[in-house]
Order: C-alpha cells, then structure tokens, then sequence
C-alpha cells in the first residue's frame, strides 16, 4: 500500500469511527456506540479479539466495558493492564499470540484502554499507525460517552428510586415489599442471583427473606453468601465461594440509623460495574427507608386489629355475665381473626385442683377422635409449664400446627387458650401470635374479672354493704376510675400490742380470734350506716358519708367508736373465759373533705378515701392509749350538741398540719 492509499485508508478510518460516535446522538446510549466501536475495530484489524473500556473519573473501576470474542473478565483483565501503559505494546499475559495493548488518555489524563488481539499475523507499522490513529478518535469517543452514561447513570438510579417509591406507596405489607424489590433488582441488574436477608424484629437474626437463584447453588454456598452478607457495612462485591466462582456477587447492607436491617446479594456472570455500585447504593437508600416504613405500617396495622378485637373482647365482657358464655363468645371473636380449624379455651377446675376443663371449644372441636384430645391436652400442658406461649408444626394428619398462650394475671395461672390448624398456611404467623398474645392479655383479665365477683359476693358480703359491693362490681370495668369529692368522717380502729400477741399464741388462735374482732367491728360499721373501706393487719376502717350522703356523718361514727368500746370489751371477756384473750384497742376518727371513689385498676379496685383527713383519722388512731377514742377538732364541732369529750389541747402528730386540739370522746346522747 502507497502512502496516498495509506492517506486515503486513514481518512475512511477516521470517518468510520466519526460515524459510530455520532449514532450516540441518535439513541444516547453509550453501552451502544462501545459496542459499535469495538465491533469496528475488530473487523477493521482483522482481529480475533477486540476490547474496549472506560474507566471512573476518580479511580480504575470500569464504568462501561464492551468485548468481542473474549470473556468479559479477560477483557476487564487486558484493558486495565493496557491502561497502565505509557505506549501501545503488546501484552505478555494474553491468550493470544499478538495482543496489542493500547491506553487511551487526553492530557495526560487516563481515560480508558482497548485491546487488539489475533494469532495468525504481527501488527505491522501501517496498522501501528493507525491503531494510534484510533486512539486519538477514541478518547472524546470516551469524553463524549462519560457525558452521555453520567445523564443516563443518574436517569437509572431516579427511576429505580422511583419504582422503590412507588413500591413503598402502594405495598401493604413487608412480605410484598420484599418480593417486588427481589424483581426490581433482577431486573436492573440482569441478575440471575438475587437474595434479601432480613434481620426479625424481635430478635435481630438475619433470615433469607426472597431468594431468586436459576443456577441452583448449593445449600452450603448460599450459607457462606449469607454469612459474608450479614457482615457488610457499604456496597461492595463479595468473594464468590467455592461452587459459584462463575458468578460476581455484589451486596450491600440495610442501614438505618446506624441499625442493621438487613442485605442484598445480586449476582451475574458478567462483572458489576461501578455504575452498578452507584446504582445499588442509590437502591439502597431508598429500600432501607421503604423497609422501615412498611415495618411501622405493619405494627400500625396489627395494632389497629388488636384494639378492634380487644375492644370487642371489652363489650363481650360487659354485655355477658356468665362465664362460659363469655368465654365462647370471646372465642368466636377469636377465630374469626386468628382463622383456624378449632380454637378453645381450657381453665382450672374452681375445686382447688389442678385439673384443666375444657369451658369453650368452637363448633369443630366438639366431636373429634381421643387422639386429638390427647394432643390438645398436651400442648396446653407444655404452653402452662412453659409459663408463655408455644407454637409449632407437627407431623400428624389430625394437629398440623398449633398455637396456645397461658392465661396468668398477677402470676396467677388460670389457664390456656389455644388454636389448631391454621386456615392459612403450614404454621400460625407472627402476626398470629401477636393478636394472641394481646387478645390474652384482655381475657385473662375478663376472667379473672368474673372469679374474683364470685369471690367478691361470696366474702365481701359478710363484711361490706350490699350497696357498695353492686357499686364496685359495676364500675370494675371501667379504665378510668370516677371520683368525687366528699365530706365525711373515717374511722380507724385496731388493736394495740399485736405484733407481740401474735409471737405469744399459735397461728389458728390468732387467725381465728382476729376474725372475729374484724367481724364484730365491722357489723358495728354497716349497723352504723359506715362503709367498709379495708383492713390493713388487725385494724379496721370505715368510712361514714360515702357513697351514701350522710348529713350526720360524724355522729354516726362517734355512735359506733362507742360500741365498738363495749362489744371489745364484751369479747374480752368471753375470751378470757375460753383461755383466750384480746389485746385492747384505740380508735381515732378525723372528719373533713376527701376524695372518694374507685381506686385502682379495672382488674383490682377498691373504694376508699384519700386525703389529710384521712391521714389524720389514722395518726389518731395510732395516738390513742388502750381504751381510748380520740377526735379531731372538726369532729367534735360536729358533734358537740350531743357529745361528752375531754379537751387534751394541742397535740403534734407527724406529718399533721395545725391539727388544732384533740378531744377524748367519752360519751354520745
């Protein structure tokens, strides 16, 4: 070839490489024009092989890559090693016999590298020249192309941000989220692997969440993928274990706040570029929140589905005063949310023993083999020895899954209710078991609830009025618990030198005598018109003027602190007759304003008073010698018309602001 052939030859070289550069303004795709190129040089050269890359302005990672007749990975290999040269030359460690090196750079600035391979013939000067030729075309090929693939670079990862976005918009649950993201980076990625691991909220272990893996990897491989991705604090690829080394595995963690969520693993035979990395990062950051998001939804919405049952649960338990019926109801509402084959409830038998009955059982349950009964029986034993809730799958045709939470209040055990056969799927789900245990926490209360207004009527009525015991039964259920503000007298009574009378006899003697001054006390009260407001040990309270109006309140109290004096005294003396005996008692009464009401939780209630009067009631009390009944000053202005008293003057008592002067009552008319 002439030098004008050599001329002409170079000019359609130049116009040929102008030409596929420019259909990059056509499509705006650089991936294209790369393609292009190094299909032209190939054929231009005459070669067996040819590679082309660009490189990221700030490192050597290759942003676009594009090869013909080679491995993705030689070519990766071949053309950053021609990078790094001064000059074109040709490279030692290919598999070709002539492999022509070629770094292409624009003030002095490196830009990229290309490779020309083939075995049959040497490079000669007219193709030396004109590779060098090619080189000079390349680099705003390259410029031109970093421009174009930086627009485009931003273009893939606002789309794929905005996919996520509209992922996180319309999906309801994290199950969904995960499986639509598991195609949304197949997809970007042309993934063949993809696997997302998803720390559990309650624990923090990672577990395989989605997993898409069309090259069937072992189980042992997928472990060591998990075990590295679970450590990833930034993108990056992972080494690829023994197994999978035909694969590139690039992940990167789920961080929120410094928390660790969970990962991603997206794998290819093709090597990730770092656009791919700047991709998965942008991905990322736009999942983590979308996790976090659908994970508060979820707790939102399981919440809302808790109240809704609970608050069922709530009218049931007002509506329905008879135990078993309220329990098969509770349960009705129950399968209707956790869906199963059978639900029931199981209590202790009320005898003392440790025997559990079966009280409700839904309509599925009633008519089924021993062998079922048997398991029931055995699952709600293990759920009560466990002391929490057990769940699980189980190889039998009859009990596939099961479900079953004690019933404890105040550590109390009275019982279990349980599922069998979940209606959607293998096992009962977290979800299933969180609606159980809120749902568990209202029954064992409502529960509890009716056996303690058995007990209530049962005990209480000996010792308080009937009016009161109504008045509690009927607010217990309230959340929040009315008071009011009264004026009224309290009365506190109790017995001195217990501690020792106690050391001195034996326990039933104690038991049994104590009752018995508590009971007569109290009789006295009610006779009184006084309210039982509690026994604290071997002292007695009562209240005059709540929650029945008393103009006269401090009248009615004085009258009984009276005969309390001699009904002691008879008892006493009986005792004494029998080898028993009784210590002596003081008694101090304080009127003046309190608040009066229900106080406690809706399981435990009492209706007492609060306030200095009371207080006052009590230092009295405890400021009485044997035989003695002292009186606050209000009260004796109340009762002065009517009342005998000893005027003692001040008297300082602790806690007690201007307690004015203490009067001993002696007598009433």
């Amino acid at each position: 070839m002439d030098a004008l052939q050599q001329k002409v030859h170079e000019l359609e070289l130049v116009t040929r490489l102008d030409e596929v550069r420019d259909t990059l303004n056509d499509d705006g795709d650089p991936q294209n024009m790369f393609d292009a190129l190094v299909t032209l040089l190939k054929e231009w050269f005459e070669c067996s092989a040819a590679a082309l890359i660009m490189v990221a302005e700030t490192s050597d990672d290759v942003e676009l890559i594009s090869a013909s007749g080679m491995p993705i990975h030689v070519a990766t290999e071949l053309c950053q090693t021609a990078l790094h040269q001064s000059s074109s030359n040709l490279l030692s460690n290919a598999p070709w016999k002539y492999t022509m090196g070629i770094q292409i750079v624009l003030d002095d600035y490196p830009l990229g590298g290309f490779v020309l391979a083939r075995d049959d013939k040497a490079f000669s000067e007219g193709d030396l020249t004109e590779i060098a030729l090619a080189e000079s075309q390349l680099d705003s090929a390259i410029m031109q192309a970093r421009m174009t693939w930086k627009l485009g670079q931003r273009n893939r990862e606002l789309e794929a941000i905005y996919e996520i976005d509209r992922l996180r918009d319309r999906t309801k649950t994290e199950s969904e989220l995960i499986r639509d993201f598991t195609a949304i980076a197949s997809d970007y990625f042309t993934a063949d692997f993809c696997l997302i691991l998803l720390a559990k909220p309650d624990t923090n272990d990672m577990v395989v969440r989605s997993i898409v893996d069309k090259h069937d990897l072992s189980q042992a491989v997928l472990i060591e993928i998990q075990g590295k991705a679970a450590l990833l604090t930034i993108p990056q690829v992972i080494t690829t274990p023994e197994g999978a080394t035909h694969l590139t595995l690039l992940a990167a963690p789920f961080v929120v706040e410094g928390v660790r969520l969970g990962a991603v693993v997206v794998g290819r035979e093709i090597p990730f570029t770092i656009g791919d990395h700047r991709l998965l990062h942008a991905m990322m950051t736009q999942m983590d929140s979308a996790v976090v998001y659908v994970r508060v939804l979820q707790q939102l919405t399981q919440r809302k589905r808790e109240l809704e049952i609970i608050y069922k649960i709530d009218h049931i338990r007002d509506q329905e005063k008879d135990l078993d019926m309220m329990l098969q109801a509770v349960l009705f509402e129950l399968t209707q949310t956790i869906s199963s084959e059978v639900g029931y409830t199981m209590l202790y038998s009320e005898n003392g023993e440790q025997e559990l009955e079966l009280r409700a059982v839904t309509a599925d349950g009633k008519n089924v083999s021993s062998n079922y009964q048997e398991l029931v029986q055995e699952i709600s034993r293990a759920a009560l020895e466990n002391g929490k809730m057990i769940f699980g799958r189980q190889n039998n045709s009859e009990v596939r899954s099961y479900i079953a939470a004690p019933l404890i209040l105040n550590e109390r055990v009275i019982g279990v209710i349980g599922m069998i056969n979940s209606s959607n799927g293998d096992e009962f789900t977290e979800e299933d078991r969180n609606m159980l245990h809120a749902i568990t926490s209202q029954v064992d209360t409502a529960i509890f609830e009716r056996m303690e207004q058995r007990r209530m009527r049962t005990i209480l009525s000996r010792s308080v009025d009937p009016k009161v015991i109504e008045h509690l039964l009927q607010k217990a259920n309230l959340n929040v618990l009315d008071g009011e503000r009264v004026i009224l007298s309290v009365l506190f009574a109790d017995l001195r030198g217990s501690t020792r009378w106690a050391e001195e006899v034996a326990p039933e003697e104690f038991v049994a005598t104590l009752n018995l001054f508590l009971g007569q006390m109290t009789d006295i009260i009610l006779e009184f018109g006084g309210t039982l407001d509690k026994f604290v040990g071997d002292e007695v309270i009562g209240l005059f003027g709540t929650p029945v109006h008393m103009d006269d309140h401090a009248y009615h109290a004085a009258g009984a602190a009276l005969k309390m004096q001699v009904v002691h005294k008879e008892l006493q003396a009986r005792l004494v007759e029998q080898g028993r005996r009784l210590p002596d008692m003081g008694i101090g009464i304080s009127s003046g304003e309190a608040i009066a009401g229900e106080i406690g939780h809706r399981i435990r209630s009492e209706f007492t008073a609060l306030g200095n009067v009371v207080n006052f009631g009590s230092r009295l009390c405890g400021a009485a010698a044997a035989k003695q009944i002292l009186i606050s000053e209000t009260t004796q202005q109340m009762i002065a018309r009517f009342a005998q008293v000893n005027d003692l003057g001040e008297q300082p008592y602790k806690g007690i602001q201007r307690p004015g002067t203490t009067f001993e009552l002696v007598s009433i008319q």
